[in-house]
């Protein structure tokens, strides 16, 4: 009798991360070009908010993406969550909730990095002659809609769908060629794939630390949390920002309050970011002195580490935290269709592989530079 509780150990290879980055591409030809006809069809009528049409698109972009990874998943026998070394398991409170501090001391020490690096890219489009980018902008006035998009298709559907997509099929893939290569790559195409050069260098950043959250723990959920948290402490910090100018407007001294803000922010975010960074680190240093504990099998033991000091408070295997039953756990490891790893999944071959991602940087090189010149609209 075939049993349906199993841990499917197939995985992704290069040729797979290649592929599912060229589908992304063609998606989000498709999308802009549904979405450029939506609002060309608008521009005859005046329209003060555009909230709805960005909901609409902020929902197609994750539904491609979701259906990229659904694609990848089903052609190659990957489970895009619990499979393949990865694990979402229970008991991972903690580490959703450091990745949470991690996340928002990196977004407040470095937000004026990438906001300075913005600027400089502004004025090389200024002296060249070249309009702005956000010149295409649209406008959005208060309402329920702008909620949702500001509140929801901003910080959820992202967290989401990009880390299915460049965590749990490309980051997999792109494991062929070693850890450190799969996170630079895929941290790279993650943020070649947002096609801004003004938030490159951050988002650069964030891709190769969601990357490496998720090798760590093999939990994909952690690299979603960690990325909603990015993504909803970037929307607070913001308005936050933002309240406190409007505040302050037309008092003497108005500068002082911004200025107060930000010292406040760096000061909560160094905090952060070093906490984060110890614990972190110290689960990193634990895996390495025992393997076994980072293996991407049922076999393999998760830890819990205290959340100031790091040490060892909790060691279970994975299928006595609701991954697997425990009964017979080893042997479910391996028993896929009872041929264990088809061909398919095995390594591809390195030429093959090198091109497909060679095309796919390009046209993901091309599309930011076209954001930088400043051609799309």
């Amino acid at each position: 009798m075939k049993e349906t509780k199993r841990y499917n150990p197939n995985s992704f290879n290069a040729v797979h991360a290649a592929v599912a980055y060229l589908a992304f591409w063609l998606m989000m030809f498709v999308t802009a070009f549904l979405f450029s006809a939506v609002l060309d069809s608008r521009r005859n009528f005046e329209v003060s908010d555009y909230s709805p049409y960005l909901v609409l698109e902020s929902v197609l972009i994750a539904a491609g993406m979701g259906l990229v990874a659904l694609i990848m998943c089903l052609s190659a026998n990957v489970r895009p969550v619990n499979g393949g070394g990865f694990l979402a398991r229970k008991g991972c409170g903690m580490e959703i909730l450091m990745a949470f501090v991690l996340i928002g001391g990196l977004l407040a020490v470095f937000m004026p990095l990438s906001s300075s690096f913005g600027t400089e890219i502004r004025n090389i489009q200024f002296s060249l002659g070249f309009p702005s980018a956000s010149g295409g902008d649209v406008p959005i006035a208060p309402s329920f809609w702008a909620y949702v998009y500001i509140f929801i298709c901003t910080p959820l559907l992202p967290a989401i769908f990009e880390e299915l997509l460049f965590r749990g099929v490309i980051l997999r893939g792109l494991l062929q060629f070693g850890k450190v290569p799969a996170v630079i790559l895929s941290g790279f195409f993650f943020a070649l794939a947002h096609g801004s050069f003004e938030q490159f260098i951050y988002q650069f950043l964030t891709g190769m630390i969601f990357g490496v959250l998720v090798l760590e723990t093999k939990n994909l959920v952690l690299g979603m949390a960690a990325h909603f948290a990015n993504n909803f402490f970037a929307v607070l910090f913001s308005l936050v920002l933002s309240g406190v100018e409007v505040s302050a407007e037309g008092r003497p001294h108005a500068e002082v309050y911004s200025s107060i803000a930000m010292i406040m922010i760096y000061a909560v975010g160094t905090v952060c970011l070093i906490a984060g960074i110890v614990y972190f680190g110290k689960r990193m240093l634990h895996s390495q002195r025992i393997p076994d504990h980072s293996c991407g099998n049922v076999r393999a033991s998760f830890v819990v580490n205290d959340m100031v000091s790091g040490t060892l408070v909790e060691e279970k295997s994975w299928y006595d935290c609701g991954g697997l039953e425990e009964s017979d756990g080893e042997q479910k490891c391996f028993l896929v269709g009872k041929k264990g790893r088809s061909k398919i999944n095995r390594k591809a071959k390195m030429g093959l592989s090198i091109l497909l991602l060679a095309i796919g940087f390009a046209i993901a090189l091309a599309m930011s530079l076209v954001s930088l010149i400043g051609f799309a609209t």
